[in-house]
């Protein structure tokens, strides 16, 4: 059974990247699967979570939503460092 969990507030400085990495991180050490998205132009999640230019990723959220929108295809894993 999967479950989806979304953190949301439209105030900066809330916790919201904080609870996101350590929910993801508590949840996988209990052998769950996880997908962590950074929907957060500036990257905050991505960074914390060790790549620490998220800027210079060749493929990222911005890059599989301009494919989907075109109709090109994504293949499975794309985007997933």
């Amino acid at each position: 059974m999967c479950k989806i969990i979304a953190v949301a507030n439209q105030k900066g400085g809330v916790g919201k990247t904080t609870t996101t990495s350590n929910l993801g991180i508590g949840l996988a050490k209990k052998d769950k699967k996880v997908l962590l998205i950074d929907a957060d132009a500036q990257g905050s999640l991505t960074a914390s979570l060790g790549y620490a230019e998220p800027d210079s990723l060749e493929v990222t959220l911005a890059t599989i939503m301009g494919n989907l929108i075109n109709d090109e295809e994504v293949e499975p894993g794309e985007g997933i460092p």
